[in-house]
């Protein structure tokens, strides 16, 4: 039986410890998260990039406010349905459902609150990441003017 062994000389090497490298992506944006609410505020998330800042920034706001609007729209049909306790309820009219969609897309949101981070990557691209807030006694105060529906406001507030 024969046995043999082989080794090269190795020079022990130290190496640093990675940095952890910092993310660009703001901590409250996720993307699998477009919008969101709680019992302060609703929320609209957006990401957009373009090789132009301008173009990024704009896009990025305009989805956010989509976004902010979808949420609206979710808020206000869960308390409508709640409401709407069968065909009696004026809450299941379909003239009250098509009115509370156009209210809430015609909904003057100028009073949004919005949060931008921006990020330029090594290739040039701008990467803008923006989070609309609209508080709930807002939202409240806008549909008051919009809609006669007490019962779902009160559902609405905070």
């Amino acid at each position: 039986m024969l046995l043999a062994a082989c080794a090269t000389p190795e020079v022990a090497v130290e190496t640093e410890p990675e940095e952890a490298e910092e993310s660009a992506v703001p901590e409250w944006y996720s993307s699998d998260l477009y919008a969101s609410s709680d019992s302060l505020a609703v929320y609209g998330f957006a990401m957009a990039s373009a090789a132009d800042s301008a173009n990024a920034a704009g896009y990025s706001r305009e989805s956010s406010i989509q976004n902010l609007k979808f949420e609206i729209d979710r808020l206000a049909e869960e308390a409508r349905r709640e409401l709407a306790d069968g065909d009696s309820s004026p809450y299941a009219d379909t003239s009250f459902i098509i009115d509370l969609r156009n209210s809430i897309r015609d909904l003057d949101i100028s009073n949004v609150e919005f949060t931008v981070e921006h990020e330029q990557a090594d290739n040039g691209v701008h990467y803008v990441y923006t989070k609309a807030v609209l508080s709930r006694s807002e939202l409240i105060s806008l549909l008051q003017q919009a809609i006669q529906a007490e019962d779902l406001l009160q559902k609405l507030s905070p």
